[in-house]
């Protein structure tokens, strides 16, 4: 018996066959699957970005990169950027403390409320980040390769929906999904 109570395992090109006891369990497999390929695809894309920032003399992350596209916009506290990036607020904390430590971000207090502080671009940040971007586009141009405007379009706005629906069930507390 292997782990989890799996007697037996069958693959075909479509799906997987768990044997639980005596009954059968059907699964996908992950390769048909949209968001096996997403995650594969963030992963590569994480990867390749952040080689392309060191080979060019940059330490930074591909959530480096991420971080100071949102803060071009102007300052922002740091509970914008962790709605914006998915993250919790201890991680969005460290991550504005190194971006701060590199010379690309610097902590301004609010217009509104002096007792707030938001995270903005600093000179050094912008060049950084037009630097990353440039990158990024090659990147992005590289991957899309081979897909037409319109497959991209269709692509963005599948995964879009996708993201909605995810959102939504979240915000409802929908155990389905």
């Amino acid at each position: 018996m292997r782990a989890g109570g799996v007697n037996e395992v069958r693959q075909s090109r479509h799906c997987v066959h768990l044997a639980i006891g005596a009954k059968y369990t059907y699964m996908k497999a992950p390769d048909t699957l949209p968001l096996y390929w997403v995650n594969r695809l963030g992963f590569a894309a994480r990867k390749e970005l952040t080689t392309r920032f060191e080979d060019n003399g940059l330490a930074a992350t591909a959530e480096d990169w991420a971080s100071l596209r949102f803060l071009a916009a102007g300052p922002q506290p740091t509970t914008a950027l962790s709605a914006a990036t998915l993250r919790d607020r201890t991680t969005v904390s460290r991550l504005a403390d190194k971006l701060v430590g590199k010379g690309w971000v610097q902590r301004t207090p609010d217009a509104k409320d002096r007792r707030r502080l938001n995270l903005e671009l600093t000179g050094e940040g912008r060049a950084a980040l037009s630097q990353m971007s440039a990158l990024a586009d090659q990147l992005i141009a590289q991957v899309s390769v081979g897909i037409s405007a319109e497959e991209q379009r269709v692509a963005a706005s599948v995964l879009q929906r996708m993201f909605e629906n995810l959102s939504d069930a979240s915000l409802k507390g929908n155990d389905d999904v």
